[in-house]
Order: structure tokens, then C-alpha cells, then sequence
């Protein structure tokens, strides 16, 4: 845990750097970002294509793929805000928001994919065969085709761009002033879970949906810190996100699409439950059997 938060420190890194830097990427994602999508709906508007009332993120009238690439777009310019920050405002390379080592684990990325890909997979079979009917098949081959491609590089991006800025960028500025795993690991499960709480689907029940955020954030940081590396949090966001909009996706959900299943009911009481106790397993699994050799020798971590 220790050398991944004292990566903060290569580079420049005076506090105005980091004021510069925190803001530079938040213009990035959600003013530049935002201009797609805005620059969209001016065009629809104009053209009288909207229409009244709202479905999930997307105005109704606009094409799922068409909204789905605008609303990606915003994380191509957060992506971009937070290389050309690390490069020109801190003077440090990317990688260090990922990992001590020279290169990328690749592995370990796939792991963390994997594994969680595996662990939604069987609490939504559970969720199915508790709750016949509440999964509707709904594959429409000319759109999901299309859809699957742009998903399978646009959503790694977006994800990329969340856990380079909340546990990597944030997560090391904060690790220079307090080293416990348990408030590092809290105070990113807040941070990330209140801009989500802006999602429609928290609408459905914001105590509960807003936990799920929060726990979800805890866990990606808890996993990060203990790993000493940020590959499999890369990797368990972007198989949790990419199953969401392929597999099964809600009917009311920040990004519509058009997914191989539907599902009608977004029951908080059944999935956040059921949700913790997936990334309890996910975190035994990486601190038990599937722990780094290189961590079994760390000590330096407090609890």
C-alpha cells in the first residue's frame, strides 16, 4: 500500500499543481464532455425530434446508440484532461495513478475482470430463477451488434477515467496525509458515491442505491490499497459496467441499451444485499488465494 500512495510525491507536486490539476480534469469531464450531448439535444430539439419526459439518461426520441456515444464522449475528455494534467501539470507518467512497477499487470487486470464478471453473472441467474419473468430477452441483432463493438472500447474508457481520477489521482493525494486503509478506503467510497447518486436508478431508492455506490467504491479502493496497484479495480469496474449495458440492463439506468436481457424490476432490496455480499467474496478471494506474492511481504499497512 505504501509505494502505490507515495507515487503521489514523483513529479511537482505543490499544492497549486494539484488544485490546477483537480480542476483541469473535472472542466474536461463534465464541461467539455458535457458538449456533445448538449450540442445533441440543441440538434434534436431544432429538428423537433424530442420528445416529453425522460428514459433513464437518454431524452426520449434519441437513438440509444447515437445518446450512448455522446454520453461516452465525456469520458474521452476526462481521460484526456487527466494524461495532459499528469503530464504537463505534475510532470509524472500515467502509469504512476496504476502501479510502482514499470508496466501494467495485465493479468492481474483480467483477474479482477473476471472474476467479478463471474460474480454479477451468478447474482443475476439467482435474481432470475427467484424472480421468473423479471428478465425479459430482448436481443434486436441490428442494434446490439453495433452497440457490442462501440460498448467494448467506449465502456473500458469510461471506467479507466473513474479509477485513474477516484483511486488513483484522489486516492494518492489523500494517502499523503492519512495512511489507514479503512479511512482511505471510506472516504473514496464517498467521494465516489455521491456524483453517482445522480444517476436515475438511485431515484428508485436513494438510501439503499446510494449504499450500493458507496460500498462499490469502498471495495474498488479497500482491493486497490491491499493489492498495492489499481489494475484490479480497472479491471472490476469495466466488467461490472460492460455486463450492465451487454448482458442485463435496467429499464430506468444512466446508460440505455440495448442488452441481451432487460430487466423490468430494479428491486434495491434484493440486489444491493446481494451486491455487498459479491464484493465481500471479491476481496476474500484477492486477500486469500489470489493474493500478489509481492503483498503476502508487505507489513506497512494500518488498520
Amino acid at each position: 500500500m505504501q509505494k502505490y500512495l507515495e507515487l503521489a510525491r514523483q513529479g511537482k507536486n505543490e499544492a497549486w499543481r494539484s488544485v490546477l490539476a483537480v480542476l483541469s480534469m473535472l472542466i474536461a469531464w463534465q464541461v467539455l464532455g458535457a458538449m456533445p450531448s448538449a450540442f445533441l439535444l440543441v440538434w434534436m430539439a431544432f429538428h423537433g425530434q424530442l420528445q416529453a419526459g425522460r428514459t433513464g439518461a437518454v431524452l426520449q426520441g434519441m437513438d440509444t446508440l447515437v445518446g450512448f456515444i455522446a454520453l461516452m464522449l465525456a469520458s474521452v475528455f476526462f481521460l484526456g484532461g487527466i494524461f495532459l494534467s499528469m503530464r504537463f501539470i505534475h510532470r509524472r507518467p500515467l502509469r504512476t495513478l496504476v502501479t510502482p512497477a514499470r508496466s501494467l499487470d495485465w493479468g492481474r487486470l483480467f483477474q479482477g475482470f473476471g472474476v467479478w464478471f463471474g460474480l454479477v453473472a451468478l447474482m443475476s441467474l439467482v435474481e432470475a430463477l427467484i424472480y421468473p419473468g423479471r428478465y425479459a430477452w430482448t436481443l434486436d441483432p441490428g442494434r446490439f451488434f453495433p452497440f457490442l463493438f462501440l460498448a467494448l472500447i467506449l465502456i473500458p474508457i469510461q471506467t479507466s477515467a473513474e479509477e485513474l481520477f477516484f483511486r488513483g489521482y484522489v486516492l494518492q493525494g489523500i494517502g499523503l496525509h492519512w495512511k489507514n486503509i479503512w479511512v482511505l478506503s471510506i472516504i473514496s467510497g464517498l467521494l465516489f458515491g455521491l456524483p453517482h447518486l445522480l444517476n436515475p436508478e438511485a431515484s428508485v431508492n436513494y438510501p439503499l442505491l446510494g449504499f450500493y455506490y458507496f460500498a462499490f467504491g469502498f471495495c474498488l479502493a479497500f482491493i486497490t490499497l491491499r493489492d498495492g496497484k489499481l489494475e484490479l479495480a480497472l479491471g472490476a469496474h469495466a466488467a461490472n459496467n460492460l455486463f450492465s449495458v451487454i448482458i442485463a440492463n435496467y429499464t430506468i439506468t444512466a446508460l440505455p441499451s440495448p442488452s441481451l436481457f432487460t430487466i423490468k424490476v430494479l428491486d434495491a432490496f434484493f440486489s444491493v444485499p446481494v451486491a455487498i455480499l459479491g464484493m465481500g467474496i471479491f476481496i476474500l478471494l484477492f486477500i486469500g488465494p489470489w493474493r500478489r506474492k509481492e503483498a503476502l511481504e508487505e507489513v506497512e499497512i494500518n488498520f
